[in-house]
């Protein structure tokens, strides 16, 4: 698992702090059964008193659309935010921000926002509820005379809270922030809204009066567990009810640069090395040699390892956590001039002035894989193409979007975006239903959330499971290897699933918002067509579309570090764990045969698909002894 999220938390950082500042934007509420418009006395009376501290309920009634200009703080880096809001329901944005650039924006009925390299995406799924109840939420619509629809309560037992009344605001959605109103000044000070793992703070202070109303010109917006991600903002003008004609709320064309197709028009065909259930690429960085590249749509961002950064003399600036599959990691920014993703036969892509994350995932990725990995080619560069990827001919064809017509024997599911990850409905075993991550950067066949995995009591349901260890960026987790009867997607299902049930308390894995993520074991059953712009996936039966999921008949994970290969992981149970191999043991031979000499793929075709009952011996080294072992090759669940 390589998922890695850092633009989504950048860009719901800035837009936490911008809404906090808004007073201008208006939506109706999607998604979820709207509840019925309250406000209790006691809150009407802090109401009451906050509409006083800005101006009055006229003042505030008055204001119509605001435009604002100011200066943003974060992650190492000093840049320009620009914002409009209409009410009732108009906003946008723009942010310069380092190598950053971001826009977003609702005219009322779409809302959309751009990726780091300028492409824009309209928002579906949870993307748009969230925008809608932002809206909403920044139009401050609670404080309308109706409540436009949401529920105002004195919030309850709430920590470190004297000297304020704290109120619970729920939008027609159901999402509730919590408002933080001083009693002595009337004003509010700080809102804090919770959302899957992600508890958001903002801190708003420096009022002044714009005509007849107060706004709060300074926000810095926190997230919890995150403190290198503080955005401030600084709004240093507001223009209320001034000329908002030429307001960018509409969805607007790309504005980064087209893709160039090396060969075709239009169409780059890039065979790739499937190694260790990833994809690999070869690209060029700023004209350096080519170096491997996993190809990953888990990944926020494209990624470079910061040593190989270094080694080109890539330079990266500032620092900011994102989130991987187990749990938390640090990275700084920059941007490549030209980014090169080209095949021996010379066909390929080539792009420019692509944003990238840089960070360190070279120390943790070579031992699993045996090779060195230069980064991770993600959302900003997947997000230009139609994506087809065909397992069986090792094959990857990338497509312009505006001529792609399918025109395969496939058919397609309903694809969303979960920020900037493809999300799918699934169902297991006839009853668990849910939205799945798509991920191509996970060797699994399917890793259920936690809470999923929690809320349908799917643990105590389980007769027989392995424990294994599963890692990602930031860290590793224990989670529970089992077989359940069946997995549908789409028109598709087959039989005797290997499920992980997830036991990351933090990270992608143990995200509430989605069931689960889908992995490689699942895709490389099909021919897999990714179509961003029209949101499907085409899936097309392959070669191993019926077979049955296996894993390691031998219970062994194995790294290699400097020549010297290593047992990382003995599965409980398995024919290893018999034989007495432990983790640590040095592998100094297998099948007489130097394990230095053996490929990665090698062992992988022997212990994935070797015959059951195959003996393999093996020659160790433990603590200096050697130490002779011998299993044979079976089903281990």
């Amino acid at each position: 698992m390589v998922s890695w999220s850092i633009l989504a938390r950048v860009r719901r950082a800035a837009a936490a702090g911008i809404a906090a500042l808004s007073l201008g934007v208006a939506a109706l509420a999607m998604g979820s059964p709207p509840v019925a418009a309250e406000i209790t006395p006691e809150a009407q009376r802090v109401v009451d008193r906050y509409l006083e501290a800005i101006g009055g309920r006229a003042a505030f009634d008055a204001v119509e659309a605001v435009h604002g200009r100011g200066r943003v703080e974060a992650f190492g880096f000093t840049g320009e935010i620009e914002t409009w809001t209409v009410r009732p329901d108009k906003r946008a944005s723009r942010m310069a921000l380092g190598p950053l650039a971001i826009q977003q924006g609702f005219d009322g009925e779409t809302a959309w926002r751009t990726d780091p390299s300028g492409k824009v995406l309209v928002l579906d799924g949870l993307d748009l509820e969230r925008s809608i109840a932002s809206a909403w939420f920044d139009a401050n619509r609670w404080l309308e005379p109706d409540q436009a629809g949401g529920r105002v309560s004195i919030a309850d037992a709430v920590e470190d809270a004297e000297g304020y009344d704290v109120l619970a605001v729920e939008s027609p959605g159901g999402e509730t922030r919590r408002v933080w109103v001083h009693r002595e000044s009337g004003l509010i000070h700080r809102i804090v809204s919770t959302s899957d793992q992600r508890t958001v703070t903002n801190n708003l202070s420096e009022y002044r009066d714009f005509g007849a109303v107060k706004f709060p010109t300074v926000a810095r917006t926190s997230i919890q567990g995150m403190p290198a991600n503080d955005v401030v903002i600084t709004f240093e003008s507001l223009e209320v009810n001034g000329d908002m004609s030429g307001a960018p709320f509409g969805v607007p064309g790309d504005r980064g640069a087209a893709p160039q197709y090396l060969q075709t028009p239009g169409r780059a065909r890039l065979a790739f090395d499937y190694s260790g259930k990833h994809l690999w690429l070869r690209a060029s960085v700023d004209g350096n040699p080519p170096a491997d590249f996993i190809f990953d749509t888990g990944a926020s961002i494209t990624v470079i390892d910061s040593a190989y950064a270094a080694s080109i003399g890539l330079e990266a600036k500032g620092s900011l956590q994102g989130q991987g599959a187990g749990a938390m990691g640090t990275a700084a920014l920059a941007s490549v001039k030209a980014l090169r993703v080209e095949g021996e036969d010379g066909d390929g892509v080539a792009l420019g002035d692509v944003p990238v994350a840089v960070l360190s995932v070279n120390g943790f990725l070579e031992p699993y894989f045996w090779r060195p990995c230069a980064g991770i080619l993600g959302f900003n560069f997947i997000n230009q193409f139609v994506v087809e990827i065909d397992y069986d001919a090792k094959a990857l064809v990338l497509h312009d979007p505006k001529t792609f017509q399918y025109a395969g024997g496939g058919k397609a599911v309903a694809m969303r975006l979960d920020g900037s990850v493809p999300t799918v409905p699934m169902t297991i075993d006839g009853r668990y239903e849910g939205e799945f991550r798509v991920d191509v950067g996970s060797s699994a066949t399917v890793d259920l959330h936690r809470p999923f995995v929690r809320a349908h009591g799917i643990d105590e349901r389980v007769k027989k499971s392995l424990t294994v260890v599963s890692g990602g960026f930031g860290g590793s987790f224990t989670s529970r290897l089992t077989r359940m009867k069946s997995i549908r997607l789409g028109s598709y299902d087959w039989k005797d699933p290997l499920v992980s049930l997830s036991g990351a308390e933090t990270g992608a894995l143990a995200s509430a918002d989605y069931a689960g993520n889908i992995g490689n074991r699942i895709l490389e059953r099909f021919k897999c067509t990714f179509d961003y712009e029209r949101r499907q996936l085409w899936l097309e039966p392959g070669a191993q579309y019926g077979e049955r999921d296996g894993i390691t008949r031998s219970g062994l994970q194995l790294v290699r570090e400097g020549g010297v290969v290593r047992i990382a992981q003995v599965i409980e149970g398995s024919p290893a764990a018999k034989a007495g191999m432990e983790v640590g043991d040095e592998l100094r031979a297998i099948d007489g045969r130097p394990a230095a000499e053996w490929t990665r793929a090698a062992l992988e075709a022997l212990f994935e698909e070797g015959r059951p009952g195959r003996k393999v011996t093996f020659e160790l080294s433990r603590g200096g002894r050697a130490v002779n072992a011998a299993i044979k090759l079976r089903e281990v669940i």
